[in-house]
């Protein structure tokens, strides 16, 4: 650091704020984010070590700091570099055998996706009618809609907790509904890897520990996420004692309440392995009664060889699940699951999709089975503009829909007939998107289907794909 930026930092901290002292706090005050800086620091230090003033050496001289070689937003001591280097998080770590770019990520290109404003209205007619006619064809009255059932056994103790928000209680709906799913298909078996993809905190997962791998069934349950997250449920799996009738006991314990409460509403950084050091095992064991069903894999679904994962490779079947599984991302978990190594463990597959928007025209999987129904890439690409009129809403902000209109026009009935017909035309756009993967699926030798698994008034991506191997 020179002594012109080591003064223009100093100059930057508000002397006439006071720093909370609940803890050790840096004095440095961040103009861009008007705060303090809160990272903690030493004993009788003011500033942290990326903020500290310039510091005086044995022979006089100032320490110098020096942007770090992986990452220039930070910075450490010139004479502390090499040291720097072993443990910088930004650092190049060695990239696992079950990690291979894009592997489930086709390289073919295609044309590029237009927004709507830019595509001819008549062309996007002439889509709206393909959908309807596609929809009316092969998919009106033939999916699925699933009855009401009471809340799973391993969701209803959380389902029944005071001060819950209807919004937390919509996802517990819904991953009971799911759970049901799962367990009336025959998916649920002893010696199963049940993989959740795109797991995000890992709640249906803490769930599907619960009820389905007692230490006796020899199953686990292996967490896929791109992100990393704080406050994961899977850590609770981990600190927790091995109780194979879990299920059970709760529902014993809360059977009382369940005669008011059990019916459900009508309504790039891929490389980290949460393992020990033989990769089979879970992180900070605390007791030998723990159960080690449990692993998180950090890897984006587009690079993933499955079968080359450790807790794969010690369970004889995989079931692949997911709740709201984000565009592109379904895609590439079905060629995840569907690979040459992996498809003969591949026993079935739930996967409740959304966002299908964020689908890509280069990594759909099922382009051949569209182009057979008369749909190709280009109109591919429309389509995925089409989807979002089936959840972005009437157009109105979330404050003026609270609000009830007292004075100005009312939407006529003509307007209310164009949205309705919108939204209808999005959904069934949603479901062709859907419906072809059903079709890659059915040749890849699975038994595929759609489900409405909820109602729309518990969300409205409430449509899944079941598929069970033949």
């Amino acid at each position: 650091m020179t002594y012109e930026v080591g003064l223009r930092r100093q100059s930057e901290i508000k002397m006439t704020q006071e720093v909370p002292s609940l803890s050790p706090q840096c004095k440095f005050f961040v103009v861009r984010k008007k705060r303090f800086c809160r990272m903690t620091v030493r004993p009788g230090w003011n500033y942290c070590g990326e903020h500290q003033p310039q510091i005086g050496t044995k022979d006089g001289k100032d320490e110098k700091r020096i942007p770090c070689p992986n990452d220039n937003k930070h910075t450490c001591y010139a004479s502390k570099l090499q040291k720097h280097l072993t443990i910088c998080n930004a650092r190049q770590q060695e990239v696992p055998p079950y990690i291979k770019y894009n592997v489930n990520a086709p390289a073919e290109t295609g044309p590029l996706k237009q927004p709507l404003s830019e595509i001819p209205t008549t062309e996007i007619e002439q889509i709206i009618q393909k959908v309807n006619l596609l929809f009316d064809t092969y998919l009106k009255d033939k999916i699925d809609t699933m009855p009401d059932r009471e809340i799973h056994p391993a969701v209803m103790g959380e389902f029944l907790t005071e001060g819950r928000t209807e919004s937390s209680l919509r996802h517990l709906r819904q991953a009971s509904k799911l759970m049901h799913i799962m367990e009336d298909e025959g998916l649920v078996k002893d010696h199963t890897c049940y993989v959740e993809l795109g797991a995000g905190k890992g709640h249906l997962s803490y769930f599907a520990w619960h009820a389905w791998c007692p230490a006796a069934s020899g199953s686990s349950i292996l967490l896929v996420e791109r992100a990393s997250l704080r406050h994961k449920r899977d850590n609770k799996i981990r600190n927790m004692p091995d109780n194979s009738n879990n299920v059970e006991n709760v529902a014993q314990k809360l059977s009382p309440e369940l005669s008011n409460k059990n019916k459900m509403d009508s309504y790039e950084n891929i490389n980290n392995y949460d393992n020990k050091d033989d990769g089979c095992k879970t992180k900070s064991l605390q007791s030998a009664n723990i159960n080690e069903g449990s692993f998180r894999l950090r890897a984006d679904l587009a690079h993933l060889i499955l079968d080359l994962v450790p807790a794969i490779q010690k369970n004889d079947s995989i079931v692949g699940f997911a709740k709201h599984l984000c565009g592109v991302a379904t895609d590439f978990s079905l060629r995840c699951l569907s690979s040459a190594n992996t498809l003969p463990k591949t026993r079935g597959v739930l996967i409740a999709t959304c966002c299908h928007h964020r689908c890509s025209s280069n990594g759909y999987v099922a382009h051949k089975h569209l182009m057979e129904l008369g749909i190709d890439k280009r109109e591919f690409n429309i389509m995925i503009g089409i989807v979002s009129w089936a959840t972005c809403g009437d157009g109105r902000s979330r404050d003026d829909r609270g609000k009830r209109i007292v004075d100005g026009p009312k939407p006529d009935s003509v307007q209310r007939d164009s949205r309705r017909r919108r939204e209808e035309v999005g959904r069934r756009a949603k479901a062709i998107l859907d419906w072809g993967r059903v079709l890659y699926l059915r040749e890849c030798g699975f038994d595929a289907r759609l489900t409405y698994f909820v109602p729309d008034t518990v969300s409205l991506e409430n449509l899944c794909i079941v598929a069970k191997k033949i």
